[in-house]
């Protein structure tokens, strides 16, 4: 399987801490979706990665996979990264064996998490 770089994710998009410290131990969860165009049905693994540079070094994660099935396939999940320090880099990444495809859309940001709501009884 080949692993090709997609994009680099954006400083503004990280949204680190301002107070990220030498050795401060954070996570950051980033909601990722791209929608893949394929020109031929392989049926090969294909999986949709971040990969981050912090203090300890490059760091990736999966956030999907699936089989090549369809000509057209999303993929999608929300990313938690554990970071030291502050984010160095941020790229998004596919790896898999059919090089016969077109991003039709990519999408990253911090995911928003609902706010949890108090009801006095």
């Amino acid at each position: 399987m080949y692993r090709q770089k997609l994009t680099d994710v954006p400083d503004h998009i990280l949204g680190q801490p301002a107070n990220a410290k030498n050795g401060m131990k954070w996570q950051s969860d980033y909601n990722i979706a791209a929608w893949f165009r394929f020109k031929q049905l392989t049926h090969d693994m294909v999986k949709l990665h971040i990969h981050w540079s912090d203090e300890s070094g490059e760091n990736m994660l999966c956030v999907d996979q699936t089989t090549i099935n369809s000509q057209s396939l999303l993929l999608s999940g929300i990313a938690r990264i554990k970071v030291t320090g502050q984010i160095k880099s941020m790229s998004i990444a596919l790896e898999t064996a059919n090089l016969s495809f077109t991003v039709d859309e990519l999408f990253v940001q911090p995911a928003r998490h609902p706010q949890t709501t108090k009801v006095a009884l």
